[in-house]
């Protein structure tokens, strides 16, 4: 069973990622942002980031948050009620724990639908394809699948979260690139979903 595949997956890569020294997760995020910033959707193009909060070492996006804001680009975090969605944030607005334990917005201008964004995505477990485990709700397939602009969907990753296959539901959105502390991978051709400015 494709659920219980992902389970067991995800259980072993989030504790080797729990047991990363902050010095590791520190050059990851690094190495990260300054592959970001050589790719001409971000660095040239980009006008709305999509972007998360880390946990549990999750590739910090906190580089990117500041940056975004800095640069005049309009940053949405997600929020899970009253409705899962990607609400605008400042730097400086209040952030509370949500019903899932994350921190997120308390408010905010919900993400229209028909926007052009760069979506920076929290991943487990990923692979070639661009297929991933996320934190294991379904969070950001359900929203990206209603999401009818162009976004590009960016994972950030480590390298030791290679998989070889991730199990695959119907209902599962695939990544478009993935960055890890090592490369920057493209994920097959979704050119019919990407923005008009790539």
């Amino acid at each position: 069973m494709v659920s219980n595949q992902k389970t067991a997956i995800r259980r072993l890569l989030r504790a080797q990622r729990r047991k990363l020294a902050p010095t590791v997760v520190h050059a990851a995020g690094t190495a990260v942002h300054l592959q970001l910033g050589l790719l001409p959707f971000y660095r040239d193009a980009a006008r709305i980031i999509m972007a998360y909060l880390p946990e549990e070492n999750e590739i910090s996006t906190a580089k990117i948050i500041t940056e975004s804001c800095n640069l005049g680009r309009e940053v949405y975090l997600p929020r899970t009620a009253p409705v899962a969605c990607f609400v605008r944030w400042r730097i400086g607005e209040q952030l509370v724990r949500g019903r899932s334990g994350m921190m997120e917005p308390c408010g905010g201008s919900q993400l229209p639908n028909n926007l052009s964004a760069v979506a920076f995505i929290p991943v487990v477990g990923w692979d070639e394809t661009g297929m991933r485990l996320g934190r294991g709700g379904g969070y950001y397939d359900r929203i990206l699948t209603h999401q009818n602009g162009g976004i590009l969907r960016v994972g950030l990753a480590y390298e030791f979260q290679r998989c070889p296959e991730i199990p695959r539901d119907p209902w599962d959105v695939p990544l478009d690139y993935i960055i890890t502390e090592q490369r920057v991978i493209r994920c097959g051709d979704r050119a019919e979903v990407q923005p008009e400015w790539l």
